[in-house]
């Protein structure tokens, strides 16, 4: 997908936590244990709307510690209806951020050098799981289209995979991933050598599965090869 499309579903999911309404803010969100709606709002006003900003303005060179230095959360954190209105007022600026950003102008990224693009995909990717979590929660159903579905998949297997393995400091033997409702069978090898496991979903569950949601999900080959797998995204990210 373009920029432009990333900005495009990102504006989109904006407006949907935008809103909701004030009665399922205290709501506990299952996907994300220990959490309620107004915690998940918490989460991406500062995480995401202060940090990602932050990111687009380091050198590429910079540590993720030296990118989001400045990035400080109030304590206590806010809740509730106060939540909703950091997560409009951060995401708002946020997203102007992108707006005035050049696509390829040179940042920091978690995957290193890189351009301020990887931004507007991951912050799009982000928002939307964490809609999908919250629309569960509260009783809604979300259902990506297939183009953003597609692209969430392959941003996890290209970017949270082997970040997530680097940032883990591990590397497991190989494993075939593969998503049953793509038009064309996607064969994505990951590791090193043959694969010894074969993960097999429908998209929405594969997304789901590799970023530690519940999903329903077959394999074929080492078991615990395929669980270690499905670990390392939530492991790290977590």
């Amino acid at each position: 997908m373009a920029p432009e499309q990333h900005l495009a579903w990102f504006d989109d999911d904006v407006a949907w936590f935008s809103a909701l309404p004030d009665d399922v803010l205290d709501v506990d969100v299952p996907a994300c244990p220990g959490w309620t709606v107004g915690d998940v709002h918490t989460h991406l006003a500062y995480g995401l709307g202060l940090g990602y900003p932050m990111a687009l303005s380091a050198r590429p060179e910079a540590t993720a510690a030296e990118a989001f230095a400045a990035l400080s959360i109030p304590s206590p954190p806010p809740r509730g209806v106060a939540a909703r209105a950091d997560f409009v007022e951060h995401l708002t600026t946020c997203a102007a951020a992108f707006r005035a950003a050049d696509p390829d102008r040179p940042c920091f990224t978690y995957a290193g050098p890189g351009t301020a693009a990887f931004w507007f995909r991951r912050a799009a990717i982000e928002l939307s799981l964490h809609r999908i979590d919250v629309a569960e929660a509260i009783d809604r159903t979300h259902r990506l289209p297939t183009d953003r579905l597609a692209d969430a998949l392959a941003e996890t297997v290209e970017f949270a995979l082997p970040f997530a393995a680097t940032v883990l400091g591990e590397q497991p033997r190989a494993a075939r991933i593969i998503d049953r409702t793509a038009r064309t069978a996607e064969w994505l090898l990951l590791g090193d050598g043959d694969p010894e496991v074969s993960i097999s979903a429908d998209g929405h569950d594969l997304l789901a599965a590799l970023w530690g949601r519940p999903a329903e999900v077959q394999w074929s080959g080492d078991a615990e090869l395929a669980r270690h797998w499905l670990s390392l995204v939530p492991r790290a990210f977590g």
